[in-house]
């Protein structure tokens, strides 16, 4: 990681269309997500392109919840384009 430029969230702003309004987490996550797992709690941990590592804790019912969400969300982005999904 040596040489790289450090991350500033003011540059990567100019990645996104006029106006920016809302929240948002920057910088942007990359392929190869993981979680971890407990009783009680659950952590996704996704790396940056930064090569960092982000750890997002969870309760399991939350877990479930954005396992169903995305699900949803793949399945809708399967369906073809003007189609409807069942």
């Amino acid at each position: 990681m040596a040489g790289q430029k450090p991350f500033r969230p003011t540059s990567a702003e100019k990645a996104f269309p006029e106006p920016i309004e809302g929240d948002f987490m920057l910088p942007f996550c990359v392929p190869g997500a993981e979680i971890l797992m407990g009783e009680d709690l659950a952590v996704i941990v996704v790396p940056t392109q930064e090569r960092q590592r982000v750890g997002i804790p969870m309760d399991l019912q939350t877990v479930s919840d954005l396992h169903a969400l995305l699900g949803e969300a793949l399945r809708m982005l399967q369906a073809p384009e003007g189609g409807s999904v069942q």
